[in-house]
């Protein structure tokens, strides 16, 4: 498969050196079937919730079905997103399209309407980044949902939809108006966004599907475990120091062997990153303060950016590999060969590193390779550097690098794996009966 990239021009680009594959395999390996976008649980239950208003189905074809539940999602979304703002202006920023819905909660204001209809704009895209888009996929997952057709499974999307509308006394007349694209009382859906806020207390019965949909896979049920046994220490701790406390502890657990191995993995995987990034950024960062937007390789040799990569390199790359080939679990090393590719940029870097020509040029074939490998319109994507007789500099896309200049490894945040998302589920399941 080639490289995912959702960046719309053909210059621009996300993971210049391919590291994206390799960080999702690993987050999978502690915390399967979430996202970092996921993060606020509320949404499985308003997903839920709008597929079971749905109705009456028979009669109608499947894609027809599919396109009413969907248009039933995102009426319900709307009304939600805007009751959140009406009940909560300043403390509604978790919402997807937040500004859309504080807009319309403006204008209504301006305007002195007394009753609204769902018919504004959340989101450009509202399929692609609302509830839909960012929550279905992972639902299924979780098996509130089966994804293709928009169905709800009735151990637990049922049961979770149902709870949603009771417990936050979803009111007849926000009912109706979902269903017949009808308008209702400001009053009215102001007080339910209070009981349904994005960021509201859970009560029982969608805690507790909140809790089956979190445990029902047990890698992830064991690492929620961790999470909740290590939580965040202070507003400085980070995901990596987090996950460094809990490789800690499970030092002496040799049942918990594959979580301990898949966050050590993690730990090196990401120290690898963050010095590949620096020694890319900075070829970037030269090459554009030059009158010529070219460097030589002398410029180069005597950079202390680039020195201090050179130093820190071999160490990070060996911890790395040391961790990969040490693994014996055999639940991490299952499909392991999804590094390969990282791991054979890394090494043939490692050993080039003492030639400054070849080391440079490892770092410039690897991100050529990555971006011919995107997309955008048929096209491939073009890399933002190239090598020359002499040294490196731009190409003609004058694209890629950060706007300040970045000198050290930890300058570069790591990857996020999904701790947020999974402290979320732990914390809305907290009511549930069998926590």
């Amino acid at each position: 498969m080639t490289a995912y990239d959702p960046s719309d021009l053909p210059g621009t680009s996300i993971d210049p050196l391919g590291f994206e594959r390799g960080y999702l395999f690993l987050a999978d390996k502690i915390l399967p079937g979430l996202t970092n976008v996921a993060s606020h649980p509320r949404y499985f239950a308003l997903l839920c919730a709008g597929i079971y208003l749905n109705g009456d189905t028979t009669g109608i074809t499947q894609r027809d079905l599919v396109r009413k539940r969907q248009e039933i999602i995102l009426r319900l979304e709307r009304f939600w997103a805007l009751a959140n703002v009406l009940a909560l202006p300043d403390q509604s920023n978790a919402i997807r399209g937040v500004t859309y819905a504080q807009a319309q909660a403006d204008e209504l204001r301006r305007s002195g309407a007394t009753r609204t209809s769902a018919k504004y704009p959340l989101l450009s895209r509202q399929v692609q980044y609302g509830v839909i888009g960012i929550y279905a996929n992972v639902g299924a997952g979780m098996r509130f949902l089966n994804r293709e057709d928009l169905t709800l499974t009735p151990a637990l999307g049922e049961k979770a939809a149902e709870a949603f509308i009771g417990e936050t006394e979803l009111p007849g007349s926000v009912r109706r108006a979902v269903l017949d694209d009808g308008d209702v009382p400001l009053a009215t859906l102001k007080a339910w966004g209070e009981r349904a806020h994005v960021d509201g207390e859970v009560k029982a019965v969608e805690a507790a599907c909140l809790f089956e949909a979190l445990h029902c896979n047990a890698t992830r049920s064991r690492m929620a475990g961790f999470l909740k046994r290590h939580p965040w220490t202070n507003v400085q701790d980070t995901e990596l120091c987090r996950l460094a406390r809990i490789r800690g502890y499970l030092k002496s657990k040799d049942e918990f062997q594959d979580l301990r191995e898949a966050i050590s993995c993690i730990l090196e995987f990401e120290s690898c990153y963050q010095v590949a990034a620096l020694m890319l950024e900075r070829l970037l960062w030269v090459c554009r303060h030059h009158a010529a937007a070219s460097v030589t390789l002398a410029e180069l040799n005597g950079d202390p950016v680039v020195q201090c990569v050179r130093d820190v390199f071999p160490a990070r790359v060996r911890r790395f590999l040391s961790t990969l080939d040490s693994a014996s679990n055999q639940v991490f090393r299952a499909n392991l060969d999804r590094l390969s590719d990282v791991r054979e940029f890394l090494e043939k870097a490692q050993t080039a590193v003492d030639d400054i020509d070849a080391f440079l040029t490892a770092f410039i074939v690897r991100h050529t390779e990555v971006q011919h490998g995107k997309f955008d319109r048929g096209r491939r994507k073009m890399p933002w550097l190239e090598r020359t007789d002499t040294g490196v500099n731009l190409t003609m896309t004058r694209a890629g690098g950060a706007s300040r200049e970045l000198r050290s490894p930890d300058d570069f945040a790591p990857h996020p794996y999904r701790l947020g998302a999974a402290d979320a589920l732990v914390l809305g399941a907290g009511r549930a009966p069998q926590a």
